[in-house]
C-alpha cells in the first residue's frame, strides 16, 4: 500500500515536470511556425505569368510616351486631405499623376514620404502613422488613404491601427488574400525579410475588413497579381468596383480617377 502510494506520488511529479517543460515548447512551436507567404510563383492555371508582366511593363512605356488626359467630368473636392501610397518597390514619383489629378480637382493630395514601398517595415509603419496623425490633426478630422497595389494593402492595416485618423480607404488592385500568385513573388519574398514582425502576422489577416469605409478597385485583366486575391469579402462598409486595364497604370486610368474622386468627395 505504501509502495503504491509512493509510486503514484512519483508519477504525478514526473507528469508535472514534463508538462512544465513540454507545454511551453508546444506553444512556442505554434507561434514560431512559418507564416503564410505573401506571394507565390504563379501556378500553371494562374491568370498571371512572366508574359503578362512583360505586357504590363510595355503598358508603362506607352503611358509615359502618351499619358491619357484627366477626366473633365470627375467630382470635385473641397480641400480634403488625402495620402497616396505607392505600389510595391515604387516611390512617390509613381503617384505624381494621380496626386496632380486630385489636387486639380480640389483635394489636398500628398505623398507618403516613406521612400520605396518595400512592405510593412517598422520604419515605414512608424513614419506613415506619424504622417497620418499630423495630417488628421492639421485638418481637424480624419483623412483619406488611397493605396496602389501593396500601398492599399498597407493602408488597410494602418486603418485598423488608427481608425480615429482614417476617414476612408480606396485601394487599387491591392492583394489581400494570401498567398497571392505573382511573377514578382521572388522579389516579394526577399522584401519580406525586412518586414516588421508584428506587421507580418497582421498582414496574414489583412483580408479582415478595416473599421472604415473601403472602396476596392479590382482589375480582371491584371497582369501582375492574380486579381481574385484583390477581391474583398462582402461586408457592410466594403464596396467593390471592377475596372479593366493594366495593373501598373491603374492610377492613370481615367475611369479609376473618376471613381477615386467621387468617393473622396463624399467626406
Amino acid at each position: 500500500m505504501q509502495l503504491n502510494h509512493k509510486l503514484r506520488r512519483v508519477g504525478r511529479g514526473v507528469r508535472a515536470r514534463v508538462n512544465k517543460r513540454v507545454r511551453p515548447m508546444l506553444l512556442m512551436d505554434s507561434f514560431d511556425r512559418e507564416p503564410i507567404p505573401f506571394a507565390i510563383w504563379p501556378p500553371a492555371d494562374s491568370p498571371v505569368s512572366v508574359r503578362t508582366w512583360l505586357k504590363e511593363v510595355a503598358a508603362v512605356g506607352r503611358l509615359t510616351a502618351s499619358p491619357p488626359l484627366f477626366p473633365e467630368d470627375a467630382a470635385r473636392g473641397s480641400g480634403q486631405k488625402v495620402i497616396v501610397l505607392p505600389g510595391f518597390c515604387a516611390v512617390d514619383n509613381s503617384t505624381i499623376r494621380l496626386r496632380n489629378f486630385l489636387n486639380r480637382q480640389g483635394f489636398d493630395a500628398q505623398p507618403w514620404d516613406c521612400g520605396p514601398n518595400l512592405g510593412p517595415t517598422r520604419t515605414i509603419l512608424n513614419n506613415l502613422e506619424r504622417l497620418l496623425e499630423d495630417s488628421a490633426a492639421e485638418q481637424g478630422r480624419p483623412v483619406a488613404l488611397v493605396g496602389i497595389s501593396l500601398g492599399g494593402t498597407i493602408a488597410r492595416e494602418i486603418a485598423k491601427r488608427r481608425p480615429d485618423c482614417v476617414a476612408r480607404i480606396i485601394t487599387m488592385v491591392s492583394p489581400i488574400k494570401l498567398p497571392v500568385a505573382s511573377p514578382l513573388a521572388p522579389l516579394a519574398k526577399f522584401a519580406a525579410l525586412v518586414w516588421d514582425g508584428d506587421a507580418r502576422q497582421a498582414i496574414a489577416r489583412v483580408a479582415e475588413p478595416p473599421p472604415v469605409p473601403l472602396t476596392a478597385i479590382v482589375n480582371p485583366k491584371d497582369g501582375v497579381v492574380d486579381w481574385r486575391a484583390c477581391v474583398p469579402d462582402p461586408a457592410p462598409n466594403v464596396e467593390i468596383v471592377t475596372i479593366e486595364g493594366e495593373h501598373m497604370t491603374m492610377a492613370s486610368n481615367p475611369k479609376v480617377q473618376r471613381v477615386v474622386a467621387a468617393r473622396l468627395a463624399l467626406d
